[in-house]
């Protein structure tokens, strides 16, 4: 009987373990998690066809930094840090963002990413097609 409890008890202690674990993985976007000077750019095809481009500025503000400037300068073990966390910042950027815009409703695809002269950008398309509010909401005018 007391082996009975002592297992019962272990499972309720990893239970306890795994709470903080789906908490954090289940997190929901806010504006918060948009970095400062992010930007979105909503593209609607004739098609109907969603395109997006999400751009979040690296470093501290400033002037964009070149992307082929020596890392042993001032401040350049920082910005490859930075690099190396800017696709993990910007997945976390673009959901916010379209939480926030409701741009693509049914999920979207990354199409290219990369590092553009001191930005990380995102260029993406929504797994739904524009409707007519979409068209309206964001349109160029």
């Amino acid at each position: 009987m007391f082996k009975r409890f002592n297992l019962r008890l272990n499972l309720s202690w990893s239970a306890l373990a795994v709470v903080p674990i789906l908490a954090a993985c289940s997190h929901t976007p806010t504006a918060a998690d948009i970095p400062p000077g992010a930007t979105f750019t909503a593209n609607i095809l004739a098609d109907n066809t969603k395109l997006f481009v999400y751009t979040q500025r690296l470093g501290r503000g400033g002037p964009p930094r070149d992307e082929y400037a020596a890392i042993d300068g001032p401040g350049g073990r920082e910005r490859e840090a930075e690099r190396a966390h800017a696709p993990q910042i910007a997945k976390n950027g673009v959901q916010a963002m379209l939480a926030q815009n409701h741009y693509c409703r049914d999920g979207y695809m990354v199409l290219e990413q990369y590092d553009q002269r001191g930005s990380y950008v995102v260029r993406g398309e929504c797994r739904d097609a524009a409707t007519a509010d979409d068209r309206n909401k964001f349109s160029r005018h």
